[in-house]
């Protein structure tokens, strides 16, 4: 264990610790300690324990299914890729566009009042974009209502049955449709993808008014807030960028947010060594004692880098190009060494197949260290023996 911090002048080592113990990216005999002997959890609890830490990290980025999985099994040592899946199938979490049009993975309770704190930053664009795709007004209401009347009492579909349905209906529609039509419908909390159907299927389209048994209701100033500081609990320390980039919100917004969430106590003001910015955190995480994983392998698209606008604490910029090749927007998967992003490693097709690992240069990677942190996630990967399906 590292001794903890208290409220005052941050080295950039500090701010990745803290933010590492914050993504509760931790060492394993602190895991061992919260969870139980060698960290294990019970089957049972396991889709309660992916609930919690999808509650905690309040949004995760869900483009890449399978990566989505692991940040959250990350996080919750001990439980398995199934119970990701049960969870899913228990309405506790859901896949959906919360903010700044990404797609993540949200607990079910929080989507709605998520989007209607952001939807403002996000929604006035979508006309010019319809227009882009040669969609009128009119068509997109037939699709919509088509798709609506599929799922009303418990429908569900994937996006291929969606596909189906219109051509079934016969609408004349565009591949390029399909995915704006989507993200609308649950960007105005029309739908939301719920449900697994089994083995690595993706979650299926369902109405959220039917899905979603127990939203929350929070709004105004108290939803800036609480985006504030469930946000700074699950990164910090956080910058006012940092939060304006995540949210998408304007960075006049973030500033009033963290400004209101300082006042209640719930946010602490930091600064860091040679950084004129304002960094926030919450007091536990600068109490935290916990000390952090050496070793990690996380997936593509992690909060422990996406997570933030500036990464500088976590990844060398003179790296970037080998984390987003082509700087095509797709974040791959890393090495991690006491927070800091020190290469790429690639997955084979099962969770016993080989992993490909890629040190960056001048670095080297330990071979019982990443062999341990590979471990961790193939025992999260691993199939089961009874394995997830649809109610």
């Amino acid at each position: 264990m590292t001794e903890p911090l208290r409220a005052g002048t941050l080295s950039v080592a500090d701010v990745r610790r803290v933010r590492m113990r914050a993504q509760r990216l931790i060492a394993r005999d602190a895991v061992a300690a919260r969870t139980g002997p060698n960290g294990t959890a019970s089957t049972a609890d396991g889709p309660a324990r992916i609930a919690e830490a999808a509650h905690y990290m309040f949004a995760v980025q869900g483009q890449d299914w399978r990566s989505s999985r692991w940040a959250l099994g990350v996080r919750a040592p001990g439980t398995r890729d199934t119970d990701v899946l049960r969870a899913f199938d228990a309405g506790l979490v859901v896949r959906a566009w919360p903010m700044r049009g990404t797609l993540h993975v949200v607990p079910a309770a929080d989507i709605g009042w998520m989007q209607r704190a952001t939807n403002h930053r996000v929604l006035p664009g979508a006309p010019k974009r319809r227009a882009f795709l040669g969609l009128d007004d009119r068509t997109l209401d037939r699709l919509i209502d088509t798709t609506v009347g599929a799922l009303r009492e418990g429908g569900r579909l994937s996006r291929a049955e969606v596909s189906d349905l219109w051509t079934a209906a016969g609408i004349a529609w565009e591949s390029a449709w399909r995915y704006h039509v989507l993200w609308w419908m649950c960007q105005n909390g029309i739908t939301t993808f719920g449900p697994v159907d089994g083995g690595d299927r993706e979650p299926q389209l369902v109405l959220a008014d039917e899905w979603i048994r127990h939203p929350r209701s929070v709004t105004g100033d108290a939803a800036l807030v609480e985006l504030a500081t469930r946000y700074t609990a699950a990164r910090g320390p956080i910058t006012a960028k940092d939060l304006s980039w995540w949210t998408g919100l304007t960075l006049r917004e973030a500033r009033s947010a963290l400004a209101h969430a300082t006042e209640s106590g719930a946010l602490v003001p930091v600064a860091v060594h040679d950084d004129p910015a304002t960094y926030w955190a919450t007091g536990e995480a600068l109490d935290d004692a916990d000390g952090i994983a050496p070793w990690l392998v996380l997936p593509a698209f992690d909060e422990h880098l996406l997570g933030y606008a500036g990464r500088g604490a976590q990844l060398d910029p003179e790296h970037f190009d080998r984390i987003v090749p082509g700087k095509n927007g797709m974040f791959l998967a890393t090495v991690v060494h006491d927070g800091r992003v020190v290469g790429t490693w690639k997955r084979g097709t099962t969770a016993s197949a080989p992993v490909e690992t890629t040190p960056f240069p001048g670095h080297r990677l330990s071979e019982s260290g990443v062999a341990a942190a590979v471990d961790r996630w193939r025992a999260f990967a691993r199939p089961d023996p009874t394995p997830a399906t649809a109610p």
